[in-house]
């Protein structure tokens, strides 16, 4: 292929450029907020895509330890906060995805799209359709790259996500 010609785009190199964007975006949030908290952090990056997961992580460097101390009180109290609210609804779990999101139920060992809450359950389903099951949100995680990846193999051949969900 010659130089200047352009060549197809892997759906992998694409989800990479996606997963580098989200991180840097991550870790400019980061250092805004820990610089408004009186807690600068100097050396947040991002780093290459784990060789394992496929993941491409936000490094946190290096910090002082004053700045470390401090930046773990904000962290303890945003969490008693987030806390506190969470009681109110459906439990003390401080992460919720937005409907439509991809997360993979640990306890079940599937994958689905987050649908709602209700009752401190979760409810889920297959990205390509089918039955809904519910989860506890202490069982659910975001997916790695690499389940971000198989769900849209499955998407895309068909709707077939065998093994996937």
């Amino acid at each position: 292929m010659a130089p200047n010609s352009s060549r197809p785009r892997s759906a992998l190199a694409d989800f990479t450029r996606h997963q580098r964007r989200q991180a840097r975006k991550a870790g400019a949030e980061l250092c805004e907020a820990a610089r408004a908290a009186g807690c600068p952090l100097p050396s947040v990056g991002v780093d290459s895509p784990s060789a394992i997961t496929g993941d491409v992580l936000v490094s946190l460097g290096c910090a002082r330890p004053d700045v470390i101390t401090r930046l773990a009180q904000v962290i303890r109290a945003g969490a008693i906060a987030l806390a506190a609210e969470g009681a109110k609804d459906t439990g003390t779990h401080l992460w919720t995805p937005r409907v439509g999101d991809l997360v993979v139920d640990t306890e079940a060992d599937r994958v689905g799209e987050f649908r709602g809450g209700s009752g401190g359950r979760w409810t889920l389903a297959r990205s390509t359709g089918g039955d809904e099951w519910t989860a506890d949100p202490r069982h659910v995680r975001a997916p790695g790259a690499n389940e971000r990846v198989r769900v849209g193999m499955a998407e895309a051949v068909g709707g077939s996500d065998k093994g996937v969900g």
